[in-house]
């Protein structure tokens, strides 16, 4: 059986590459020529054919040994061993539940379309979690360096300190503003075409 192109994969690699994507790969049961048609057609960085299952989790080992993230996407029972391997492993709703079962996030949708808004939700839940870090770790530096030279007193360390927690807090709800900032918006839009 021949892999079929889901209608929304051209656009998903090239938001995939604008977000950091550096390295996308078919991992494919099917013989060289049409894989290497396919990987060609959608640009891809790599191509695998006449990939056993058992093959393929040691493809993804070897991506890892590279030192890649590997996030497989799977859909049969043929993918469970990979998506086990993997650093992440996607499936979709409507997989075998084999897939799903292994699958770390499932696609309710049953589309790759949402992968996109994930990756972005991912990265700013990271760089969230940078900051954070940074709001906790360096006031309290600051206190423990200041009290050990300078010597300042209780309520300057207090202060200090509790200062990046508020910093922390902030940042934490931030997500938070953010999206009842947007559902305003939809709400205002939603209302605006209602008076229309």
């Amino acid at each position: 059986m021949r892999a079929s192109v889901r209608p929304e994969v051209k656009s998903l690699l090239a938001n995939l590459r604008k977000n950091g994507v550096k390295h996308i790969a078919i991992v494919s049961g099917d013989h060289k020529q049409p894989t290497q048609k396919l990987a060609k057609k959608l640009e891809m960085d790599d191509y695998f054919y006449d990939v056993l299952p058992e093959d393929k989790a040691k493809i993804v080992e070897k991506l890892q040994a590279q030192g890649r993230k590997v996030c497989f996407i799977g859909d049969g029972v043929n993918d469970t061993i990979a998506m086990k391997k993997a650093n992440i492993s996607i499936s979709l709703s409507g997989a075998t539940s084999v897939a799903t079962d292994t699958a770390q996030i499932i696609l309710m949708d049953g589309s790759l379309i949402k992968l996109n808004e994930l990756l972005k939700i991912s990265f700013e839940l990271d760089e969230n979690l940078q900051k954070g870090w940074l709001f906790n770790i360096i006031p309290g530096t600051l206190t423990v360096f200041s009290a050990l030279t300078i010597h300042i007193n209780i309520l300057t360390a207090i202060i200090l300190s509790q200062g990046g927690l508020a910093m922390g807090i902030t940042n934490a709800m931030l997500p938070l503003k953010r999206i009842r900032k947007k559902d305003k918006n939809i709400a205002h839009k939603t209302q605006m075409k209602i008076l229309k």
